[in-house]
């Protein structure tokens, strides 16, 4: 199943076109950012390689391999609590990009739930994202920005977390892994602690999506949790591009009624 939100993509291009001519963008800045970025994180992050992390290597190393990611990256270990992760896409080939990982995801997930997250990651480095946004801040600080353009940066923004999501999902491809990564990540629970099934999950949470289907999720830089669950249920279950396309209008459409 492809994981590309065509819409996303669609914004992604048009923003891409817009932004690149009418900005102060200059390749030496960008080198120069580059560069900040990732001594910076080799200066103060954990580096996972071969040598002091192997197992950990491996993983990371397997994940990009099976998402066929070309790009080279390097990976991190933050010193924080969380269940989070970070990326940072290199606009070129003197520096890599980046996915770093907290500990509190290394330290609390199992290899399984942790190829999400690595491969959500992953995803964003996939669509370079990022890259937007780069221009964005880099732009000249004099035009204003129309709201309208805003508006649709948020979506965009949204929407690149759906399909970070089915590329995280592609990493493991097991429905019952995904839920114990979400009661860990959401609720920091053990899911084998409560008994419930994986169709159990997914039914109470699509009484809860309801709520947040006017609107995605007010001024938040991620979908409401229940609204990405559901997305990545109908990508694991469809059985074709048409019906994937099909089952995800009504949360697309949440996406765009969202509030900047």
């Amino acid at each position: 199943m492809n994981p590309t939100i065509i819409q996303r993509k669609i914004l992604h291009y048009k923003f891409w076109k817009i932004l690149q001519p009418n900005s102060t963008f200059q390749i030496e800045q960008e080198l120069e950012d580059q560069k900040f970025t990732y001594y910076n994180e080799s200066a103060y992050r954990f580096p996972i390689d071969a040598y002091t992390t192997p197992g950990l290597n491996m993983l990371c190393q397997s994940v990009k391999e099976r998402l066929h990611v070309k790009k080279d990256v390097v990976f991190f270990v933050d010193n924080h609590t969380t269940i989070s992760g970070c990326n940072m896409v290199s606009g070129n080939k003197e520096y890599p990009s980046i996915v770093t990982l907290s500990s509190g995801a290394v330290n609390r997930l199992n290899d399984k739930e942790l190829a999400f997250l690595i491969g959500h990651e992953l995803g964003h480095i996939i669509m370079e994202d990022g890259l937007i946004r780069f221009l964005f801040r880099i732009g000249d600080p004099n035009i204003r920005v129309p709201r309208n353009f805003r508006h649709l940066l948020h979506v965009h923004d949204l929407l690149s977390e759906l399909e970070a999501d089915r590329y995280a999902y592609l990493a493991c491809e097991s429905l019952d892994d995904f839920v114990s990564y979400q009661y860990k990540l959401i609720g920091g629970l053990d899911m084998d602690k409560f008994g419930v099934s994986a169709p159990t999950f997914f039914m109470a949470n699509r009484r809860r999506m309801q709520l947040f289907m006017n609107g995605g999720w007010l001024g938040r830089e991620h979908p409401a949790n229940a609204l990405r669950i559901e997305a990545v249920h109908i990508f694991a279950t469809s059985k074709s591009q048409n019906e994937l396309h099909d089952k995800m209008k009504p949360i697309i459409k949440s996406i765009f009624k969202c509030e900047d």
